[in-house]
């Protein structure tokens, strides 16, 4: 009997064909892969993700989730999106593979924008790795926008050496140099890691709020430093999915709740997420 409690289908959950546009590799062996999508596309926000997968018969049977890099309408009226990949597996190795005109599936966009119910004051963004992706989204989202609080934004990059920081260029310009590089290594800007990087930032300038993205040890460290600075922080988890739509439920994250006696309980990243309130977040379980 079917189930009349399902929520229906919506476009972001559908899968449909996107056509590679160029394959590029950049700084750091990741590649920035931008597709034309076919069909429909709801607009994309920055913080937004997609699952990708391709027909290859060795893809994994799951598809991948990845944060968007960007998305516009071009002016003939197809959607372009972005993606800024890594080759770290099987299932992402072969979607960096992929040649101009080869095709790959993809459903999005998923999850929530990064943007929504900002509070006031300066906002610090701080990337690591190839977790810069939905930042430089929401520069860019912001510019073509003219955003009054484009000129709000200072990002703290970090990467273990200077040939890992992938797209600091593209960065620089999308930020107007409001920009600090960090390097494990001390080969490229701030000589340490990014925590120690908001620390030094905080002191000079206290924001309104401090958005993350990258490796969960990093978040987990930058909310400790905002946690004791009693500035709030949001971070977008990049958790393993199967479905990227709340069906599967492979991306339960816990949280924070009263109202459970364990004083937490489970959300999903792909539907309450998959950005989350720092203070929320039971890092320990995840």
């Amino acid at each position: 009997m079917e189930d009349s409690s399902a929520a229906p289908p919506t476009a972001s959950m559908a899968s449909r064909p996107g056509r590679v546009v160029s394959n590029d590799v950049v700084t750091g062996g990741c590649h920035r892969i931008a597709l034309e999508v076919q069909g429909e596309w709801p607009a994309a926000r920055a913080g937004q993700f997609a699952m990708l997968s391709t027909d290859d018969v060795r893809f994994p049977i799951l598809p991948r989730p990845f944060s968007l890099l960007g998305s516009r309408r071009r002016q003939d009226g197809r959607d372009e999106v972005e993606f800024m990949l890594m080759p770290v597996g099987v299932g992402s190795g072969l979607l960096c593979s992929l040649k101009p005109d080869d095709t790959l599936q993809l459903v999005g966009p998923l999850g929530h924008a990064m943007d929504r119910d900002l509070p006031d004051g300066p906002i610090v963004c701080v990337a690591g790795g190839y977790g810069l992706a939905p930042f430089l989204f929401l520069l860019d989202q912001w510019r073509r926008e003219n955003h009054p609080r484009l000129g709000d934004v200072t990002v703290i990059f970090g990467a273990r050496t200077a040939a890992r920081l992938s797209l600091a260029d593209r960065l620089a310009a999308a930020a107007d140099g409001r920009v600090v590089l960090c390097t494990d290594d001390g080969s490229e800007g701030f000589s340490g890691r990014v925590d120690a990087a908001l620390t030094d930032s905080i002191a000079r300038q206290r924001p309104g709020i401090v958005l993350t993205c990258g490796p969960e040890a990093m978040m987990e460290a930058v909310g400790s430093v905002c946690a004791a600075a009693g500035i709030p922080a949001r971070a977008s988890l990049e958790t393993v999915m199967g479905c990227g739509y709340a069906v599967c439920n492979g991306c339960a994250v816990a949280v924070d709740s009263s109202a459970h006696a364990e004083g937490y309980t489970y959300e999903l990243a792909c539907r309450e997420g998959t950005v989350f309130d720092e203070g929320r977040l039971q890092w320990n379980l995840l």
